[in-house]
């Protein structure tokens, strides 16, 4: 029997209806196209995660309402970010194999194999969204009360009465002009952890402007704001994750900017979100001096500075932006040190 050469051909072959996903870096949509120029190692993978591109595979028979599975796979990355053919076409197999057996099965298989992992609740909360929005389902039993704490402050609902899901699937269908005012006129006044799980879950959208502006304006108050009890750095962790997906603006470039000045800016968990989500906006120079900087400072036993630093230029375009801030005259004696360490195990 000849098995299909590529992952988009053995779907392709049967009944099914399909879609990819991207999950390393944020949420994203991928098209049959783009997986096509992936899978065939044409073009390397632009969301690359600890040198894996990490995918979920949606499938459903059109035939069978409400009927679909999801598989979330990871393959490894070679040294220019493309997908490893043996890795690929030992997928192919795997693949044919889960298509062919029962659910539970399909689990087994799943817990076994190298290709597959498991996503953090936040995702798999984000994708369910998703799904229910592709097939045309309605949302989950939380939206409603999630939509009712966001349209009124003075609803009465507790947000930790809430279900995750109900804040997935409200950022999911933010195109809707009706969500999409209510968000952004919530975000100025919501508990912060409610502000937080949304803005965790706005990372994976591409935001309307409004919502952006909302909520740069929260984080800018909370800053400047010396007589309110501060604020955890889980709250500027996540509004940075927001933008991720936001067009690079000024106003953006100055929120990030502002808060790597703040105490939060020394963060570890803060400085790694920019550099995961957020490395388009790294592509200003002033900001990617002022995160390499902060990211040279931290005073830690791992090598912190060397695994967030390699992790950043394997994304496509963005060694030549690192590498011209590792060349600037004008670097802090504390960027040169761990620049010097970092080129020391390169050579080493």
């Amino acid at each position: 029997m000849e098995y299909p050469t590529s992952l988009n051909a053995l779907l392709a072959s049967t009944k099914l209806k399909f879609r990819w996903v991207n999950i390393g870096r944020g949420i994203r949509n991928i098209s049959q196209t783009q997986f096509d120029s992936f899978e065939s190692c044409q073009s390397a993978y632009p969301w690359p995660v600890a040198y894996q591109a990490q995918f979920a595979l949606i499938v459903w028979n059109p035939g069978q309402d409400q009927q679909h599975t999801i598989w979330f796979f990871k393959l490894p990355l070679d040294e220019q970010g493309l997908i490893i053919p043996q890795a690929r076409d030992a997928l192919i197999l795997e693949l044919l194999a889960m298509l062919g057996i029962t659910s539970s099965q399909q689990q087994n298989k799943n817990e076994s194999s190298v290709y597959t992992f498991e996503p953090d609740d936040e995702q798999k909360a984000a994708i369910h969204a998703k799904v229910s929005k592709i097939l045309a389902e309605p949302p989950s039993a939380w939206f409603q009360p999630v939509q009712d704490y966001l349209s009124s402050k003075d609803s009465g609902i507790l947000w930790s009465n809430l279900g995750l899901q109900g804040f997935a699937d409200i950022v999911e269908r933010v195109s809707e002009d009706k969500i999409s005012s209510t968000l952004s006129s919530a975000m100025g006044w919501v508990d912060a952890p409610a502000f937080e799980a949304l803005c965790r879950f706005i990372q994976n959208k591409k935001a309307p402007v409004m919502l952006i502006t909302a909520i740069i304006s929260r984080v800018n108050a909370s800053l400047s704001n010396a007589n309110q009890e501060p604020l955890p750095v889980s709250f500027y962790d996540s509004a940075i994750r927001a933008f991720s997906q936001a067009d690079k603006d000024s106003k953006v470039t100055e929120c990030i900017s502002a808060i790597l000045a703040s105490p939060a800016g020394q963060n570890i968990e803060v400085l790694h979100s920019l550099s995961l989500y957020c490395w388009q906006h790294l592509k200003d120079k002033k900001l990617m001096t002022q995160y390499l900087d902060n990211l040279s400072q931290i005073e830690d036993e791992k090598p912190i500075f060397i695994q967030l630093v390699t992790d950043l230029m394997f994304v496509p375009d963005m060694r030549p932006e690192v590498l011209t801030q590792f060349r600037n005259p004008e670097r802090s004696e504390s960027l040169g040190v761990a620049i010097g360490r970092l080129m020391s195990g390169v050579r080493g």
